[in-house]
C-alpha cells in the first residue's frame, strides 16, 4: 500500500503546473528505496537530469514548472530503473575522474574504482617526457581519454574489440578533445598496433564463472564480452601478459586493474613475463584493485 501511494505521489506531483523539487525528490526516492542502496542519490540524478536543474536548486526547494517533455522524461527514467535498467545508461553520460563520459547498452560503466589505475598510471608516467601509452580493452575510453588529457604531451593508444563499446570510445574521445589514437582491433593481436610503449594498461574483463551466474539484475544489462574472464577470470591476465610485455621498453610500465582476491594469481603472470617492482593499491574501499609493475 505504501509504495503504491508513493507512486500516486510522484504522478500527483507531475500532474500539477507547478511543485517543488524537495517534494519531488521525496517521493521518488521512496519509489526506489526497494530498488537501490541510494535512492536519495538517484532520485537526486534523475530530477537533475530531467529538468535541468542542479543539486543546489533541490536542496532549496525550488519550485519549477516543466514542460511535458521534462515530465515524461522523468516517469521513462523511473520505469527503467524499476526494470532494473543501470542509470548510467539511462542518463546516457557517467562521470568518471570529473569528466562526463557517454555510455549506454554496449559498453562498460566508468567505475570510481577504475580512477585507481589511472591515478597509478598517472604516477608512474610524472617522469617520463613525452610518453607513448597504451590500454587494451579500452572500452568507453574512460581511461585513455583521462590519461591523453591528464598528460596532453602523451601519444596515447586505444584497443577495443567490441564494435558497439567502439563507438563509444570515438564519440567520448571526440567530444573531450582527447585526441587519443583509437583502434577497432583484439587485445590478443599484438599486431594491431605498431611499436614499443612507456606504459600498457588494461582493465579486461575478470568476472569468473560463478560471478556471471550470480550477477546483480543491473549488471546483466552489461555486456559479457567486457565483463566475463573465462572460468577462472584470469583469461585475459594469463595471455596479455604472455603477449605484451616484450612491447614494453625499457623501464616502461605494465599496470592492470583486477577483481578482488585475484592478486595473488596475477602477480606470478607478472613475475614470469620477467616484470619487477610490482605494487599493490588497494581501492576506496580497502580491497588491492590495481597491479603495477617495471620492465628493468
Amino acid at each position: 500500500m505504501g509504495k503504491m501511494m508513493e507512486e500516486k505521489r510522484t504522478e500527483t506531483l507531475l500532474k500539477q503546473e507547478r511543485f517543488s523539487l524537495g517534494e519531488m525528490e521525496h517521493a521518488v526516492q521512496h519509489e526506489l528505496e526497494e530498488v537501490c542502496d541510494a535512492p536519495d542519490f538517484e532520485a537526486s540524478q534523475m530530477l537533475e537530469a530531467a529538468f535541468h536543474v542542479s543539486r543546489t536548486d533541490i536542496l532549496l526547494g525550488r519550485e519549477v514548472s516543466p514542460g511535458e517533455k521534462e515530465r515524461e522524461r522523468l516517469r521513462s527514467l523511473l520505469q527503467g530503473r524499476k526494470e532494473r535498467r543501470p542509470l548510467q545508461y539511462l542518463l546516457g553520460k557517467w562521470e568518471f575522474y570529473g569528466r562526463e563520459f557517454y555510455v549506454g547498452e554496449g559498453v562498460l560503466i566508468p567505475r570510481p574504482d577504475t580512477e585507481i589505475l589511472a591515478e597509478e598510471v598517472l604516477k608512474g608516467l610524472s617522469g617520463m617526457k613525452k610518453p607513448r601509452v597504451l590500454e587494451l580493452c579500452g572500452g568507453s575510453g574512460c581511461l585513455a581519454a583521462t590519461i591523453a588529457l591528464e598528460r596532453p604531451d602523451a601519444e596515447v593508444w586505444c584497443v577495443e574489440k567490441s564494435e558497439d563499446a567502439y563507438r563509444y570510445l570515438e564519440k567520448n574521445n571526440a567530444s573531450l578533445g582527447a585526441k587519443v589514437h583509437t583502434v577497432l582491433g583484439d587485445a590478443l593481436d599484438t599486431g594491431c598496433v605498431k611499436g614499443s610503449f612507456d606504459c600498457i594498461l588494461s582493465n579486461p574483463p575478470y568476472l569468473t564463472a560463478q560471478d556471471m551466474a550470480e550477477l546483480e539484475p543491473e549488471l546483466s544489462y552489461e555486456p559479457v564480452m567486457a565483463l566475463y574472464g573465462e572460468k577462472d577470470g584470469l583469461y585475459f591476465y594469463r595471455e596479455l601478459s604472455r603477449l605484451w610485455p616484450e612491447r614494453l621498453k625499457n623501464g616502461g610500465l605494465f599496470a592492470y586493474e583486477i577483481g578482488m582476491g585475484q592478486e595473488g594469481k596475477i602477480v606470478p603472470f607478472l613475475e614470469g613475463a620477467g616484470l619487477t617492482g610490482i605494487c599493490q593499491t588497494r581501492d576506496y574501499s580497502g580491497i588491492i584493485r590495481v597491479l603495477t609493475a617495471w620492465k628493468k
